[in-house]
Parts: structure tokens; C-alpha cells; sequence
């Protein structure tokens, strides 16, 4: 326990560089974090984990913690728990949410391309997937970003924006551990 509360807190001092770059390595057993300058550039902070989530997993509060911290300016690799709250479509994307208000500063939101949606849901049918995921918990490997949500009237820019924090995931390889497929 004590090595998980070191690893979070070696990551929360290595996003002080602007240039940090966060990554969750699977292939190597337990250890504590090193920060070790890369010579090519940021710094990179490495958390051991023998197993999906056994130690090193983020939660939803330090995902957007840390990516909020960086900005656009990176974002945070790893493997984030969740227990989906609230789902949502637009544009072609499955949303996935930490919340139930997706407008809430501490919520990370899991972003699925209809069609890997289909792949790894077995529908894409909204109604569906509001009922048989919220309250469930999901495991999904990636890169966690700040986005930037400008807001529109009548499809005319406001000029007024916010931040949200999300995963996108691109192949059913980042979808760690799933939802059982209750009906």
C-alpha cells in the first residue's frame, strides 16, 4: 500500500515539468516509481504493475487531476478505474462518464468510436447501454487528455469554453476489464 501511495505521489511531483509524459508499464514486476530524464526530451515517470490495476491504477479524481495539471500540454498514460455513471452519443462517439453530470470538473469520460463501441458492447443502442452500464465498473488502458469544449448558440460560437478529461480508445485492446454483459 505504502508503494501505490509513493508511486501517486511521484507523479503528482513529476507533472511540476511542463514536459512530463506519465506511463503505467505492465511488463515489469511491482517497484517503486523512478523519474529518469529522457534523453530525448520529458521526463518519464514509470509505475510497475503486475496486473491490470493491481497497483498504479488511477481513479477518476487523479486522472483529471493530473491531466488538468498538464493541460494541453501532455497527458497522463495509464490504466483508469472507473464505475461508469452516465453514457451519452454525439457525433459518432460512445461516451462513457465518471458522473452522471458529464459538466462536473472531477468527471473522466471514456470516448468510443460507435463502431469499437459495437465491438466491445455488442450494441450501440444508447437505451441499451444506459441501462446495462451505469453502476458498473471498467477498466480501460490509455492516455488521458485535457479537451478543450467550446460552446455553441445555434451553431454560432460564444466565445465561452471548459475542459473535460478524456480516453480515447481506439482498439478493443485498451478495454482491460469490462462490464459483465448483463441485460
Amino acid at each position: 500500500m505504502k508503494s501505490v501511495v509513493a508511486a501517486k505521489l511521484a507523479l503528482l511531483a513529476a507533472t511540476a515539468s511542463a514536459a512530463t509524459v506519465l506511463l503505467a508499464d505492465s511488463s515489469t514486476p511491482p517497484a517503486p516509481p523512478s523519474v529518469a530524464p529522457d534523453v530525448a526530451g520529458p521526463a518519464v515517470v514509470r509505475i510497475a504493475q503486475a496486473q491490470p490495476c493491481a497497483r498504479g491504477c488511477l481513479n477518476p479524481i487523479e486522472t483529471v487531476t493530473y491531466a488538468s495539471y498538464l493541460g494541453d500540454r501532455a497527458g497522463v498514460a495509464g490504466e483508469f478505474e472507473l464505475t461508469v455513471r452516465a453514457v451519452g452519443q454525439q457525433h459518432g462517439i460512445i461516451f462513457l462518464n465518471s458522473e452522471t453530470d458529464y459538466l462536473d470538473r472531477n468527471c473522466l469520460t471514456i470516448a468510443l468510436p460507435l463502431a469499437l463501441a459495437h465491438q466491445i458492447f455488442g450494441t450501440t443502442d444508447l437505451d441499451q447501454l444506459r441501462r446495462r452500464l451505469p453502476g458498473k465498473s471498467a477498466v480501460f488502458g490509455g492516455v488521458a487528455r485535457q479537451v478543450r469544449i467550446d460552446l455553441t448558440d445555434a451553431g454560432r460560437p460564444t466565445g465561452k469554453c471548459y475542459y473535460q478529461v478524456h480516453v480515447n480508445i481506439m482498439s478493443p485492446h485498451q478495454a482491460l476489464r469490462l462490464p459483465s454483459p448483463s441485460r
